[in-house]
Order: C-alpha cells, then sequence, then structure tokens
C-alpha cells in the first residue's frame, strides 16, 4: 500500500537501535475529514461470518488509506483481526456478546480456584477468529497490508474478565487461589500470544505489534494493564508485576498500553525487564498523557513513551520532546493539517 514501505520501517529499525535524544516516530492515526465507516460487529454472525468481515475490514482500509499515500509519516499499513475486546480473554473459553463497536466476555468462573474451565483450545471460536484471521489476512491480503497480531491482555486484566467485579475481592479474600489463577493464565497467554505471532510472521526483523507498533525481534505488544486504574502500587507488585514481567521476558521486546488514570502505577511497570514501548492513553477525568508522562518522566526512562498529542501539546512540549526519544500519535482533522504537523516534527 505505501511504495516507501521499506523506508517507514528502516526508520523504525534506526529508532530502536539508537539512544539518542529527539527522536521522534510521527504517527497519523486518523484524519477527521477522511473518516471511513468501519464493519459493525452487529452485522455478521461469529464464526461463521470471520471471512467475510475481514474482507469488509480489508475493504475499509484500502479506503482509509487512499487519501494519505503521500503523507511522509511513519505510519505502517497493517490489517489484522479486531473484534472488540473480548477475545482478550475469551479465548480461554466461555461466551461473548457483540454491541456494534465492540464486545464482551461474559464471566466465566464463579471461583477463582476453577482451573479446570480454562483452556488453550484450537477449536475454540475465538481463538480460531484471532489466531485463524491472522493467517487469512496474510495469505489473502499480505501483498497490500502487512498482517499484525491482535495483541494481549495482561494477567489482571484477563482474571478480571474471567471473574468479573468479583475479582477486586478475591484479591482480599482468596490470594492464593488468584496467585494459581495468575499463574495458569499467564502460562497460556505466552502461549497465545506465540501463535499469533507464529501466524504473522516477522516483518524484516521484527514485530507488528496490535497497534501497529514495530519492533525489533520476536516481541509482545501491545499488552494491556487496565486494572492498575483501580489497583493501588502495592496491588500491582504484589498480585500482577511478576507475571506481566514474566510474559514480556518470554520476548525480545514489549510494548505496553496503559492509561493517565493509572498514573500512580506508571513507575512500576515501567521498570518491567524487556518492556520498550509504554503508551499513555489520554482518559477522561484525568490530566492529558503528556502532563502524566512530565510528572513521573524521571520514573519512566527505562521506556520509549507513546504520546498522543495534539498540535498544540506537540508545540507547547517542544523541548521536552528534544530530549527524549518519542512516539508521537496525532489525529488530524484535515490531509493539509496532517501534512503539516509531519513537516513540524520532522
Amino acid at each position: 500500500m505505501r511504495q516507501d514501505l521499506a523506508e517507514v520501517i528502516g526508520r523504525a529499525q534506526a529508532f530502536h537501535q539508537s539512544d539518542a535524544p529527539g527522536q521522534a516516530l510521527i504517527k497519523i492515526r486518523g484524519i477527521a475529514a477522511h473518516r471511513v465507516p468501519q464493519p459493525k460487529l452487529t452485522d455478521y454472525v461469529f464464526p461463521q461470518d470471520t471471512h467475510r468481515y475481514l474482507d469488509d475490514c480489508y475493504a475499509a482500509q484500502v479506503a482509509v488509506w487512499k487519501p494519505r499515500l503521500a503523507l511522509p509519516d511513519d505510519q505502517i499499513p497493517y490489517l489484522g483481526p479486531w473484534y472488540g475486546i473480548a477475545e482478550h480473554s475469551a479465548f480461554l473459553g466461555g461466551e461473548v456478546s457483540y454491541a456494534e463497536d465492540t464486545s464482551w466476555h461474559h464471566q466465566l468462573m464463579d471461583d477463582p480456584g476453577e482451573l479446570d474451565k480454562i483452556s488453550l483450545d484450537e477449536n475454540n471460536d475465538i481463538y480460531r477468529m484471532v489466531v485463524g484471521g491472522i493467517a487469512y489476512i496474510k495469505e489473502r491480503y499480505g501483498d497490500t497490508f502487512l498482517p499484525r497480531v491482535r495483541g494481549i491482555s495482561g494477567p489482571l486484566d484477563v482474571i478480571n474478565m474471567l471473574r468479573g467485579n468479583d475479582f477486586f475481592y478475591d484479591l482480599m479474600d482468596e490470594p492464593e487461589a488468584v496467585d494459581a489463577l495468575l499463574e495458569r493464565c499467564t502460562d497460556l497467554i505466552i502461549e497465545y500470544y506465540n501463535r499469533q505471532l507464529d501466524a504473522a510472521g516477522l516483518v524484516m526483523g521484527g514485530s507488528l505489534t496490535g497497534f501497529g507498533e514495530w519492533l525489533p525481534g520476536r516481541s509482545v505488544g501491545h499488552m494491556s494493564e487496565d486494572a492498575t486504574t483501580m489497583l493501588s502500587v502495592a496491588q500491582f507488585e504484589r498480585f500482577g508485576r511478576p507475571h506481566t514481567a514474566r510474559i514480556c521476558q518470554a520476548f525480545d521486546h514489549a510494548m505496553m498500553h496503559t492509561h493517565a488514570l493509572g498514573e500512580r502505577c506508571l513507575p512500576s511497570i515501567a521498570s518491567i525487564p524487556h518492556l520498550t514501548l509504554m503508551e499513555i492513553s489520554n482518559d477522561p477525568n484525568a490530566d492529558r498523557a503528556i502532563e502524566v508522562y512530565r510528572r513521573t518522566k524521571d520514573n519512566l526512562s527505562d521506556v520509549v513513551p507513546i504520546l498522543p498529542l495534539n498540535a498544540q501539546e506537540i508545540r507547547d512540549h517542544l523541548e521536552l520532546l528534544k530530549q527524549i526519544k518519542s512516539v508521537l500519535w496525532y489525529e488530524a482533522q484535515t490531509l493539509e493539517e496532517a501534512q503539516e504537523i509531519c513537516a513540524f516534527v520532522r
């Protein structure tokens, strides 16, 4: 899709090979004036319509890319399966419900000790839709878009979905059972992601993560630590960090999705070995990601931040950005605005 794809990935390779400050990758994540309606999950019956849905996702991405082919940004043209949020835990079993633009995994476990209820089954519908979906995209559309993995949730997020909100009581009432469940889920998450990565394959010596970020070698991403928005630092370090670290250390590099609302846990997450990229998302009722990063940056020096910024924030924090390596995610209103911000960042 991009004639300069080798150059784009070459910039990503150079970015990860150098620790020099002031480097930035600029990704135009969307252009409002050229927004393309995406397929609605409720228009399909899964898993029967999986291939038809992925075909429609391909057509939508072709339309997204047509007006932006001349943009000199660092966005990689990728395509991968996406069915909402349920696939991050329903690969272990259980029922899924769909809305137009997301999905839910129904609570599977009535007790954290019910380890016999979860498994990695290749006949599981969600497993086939994700791993089989990646393979389908690679075979059918790999000449146009690079196949990417779907990514994973961290172990705490997975057991939160398996147990529902009872998970928060489990941490206090049944910590030993939670430990055993986390250990089991971590093993299965690593295997699940390995199979995603096997289906997608490597791209120019690296992995294309679930958010389209290229990382060197056989790498994991994105992972999420959404539960940290509702946990203390002590709870994360007691229950979450050891298992998340085990996942990251099973791969060459890792990319993490975090929330500005979970600011208190960011330093603990950032210190996990092999974690290379850390997105800080903008959240309602929280300071902007760039402000959270500015406050915590001295404790985040082990990772490269991914920062969603607007034009004013880029200009206001230019001196800070010159002092660090960063990946900038930008939502433009028009193609002209996208061109201007790319030129400014370059």
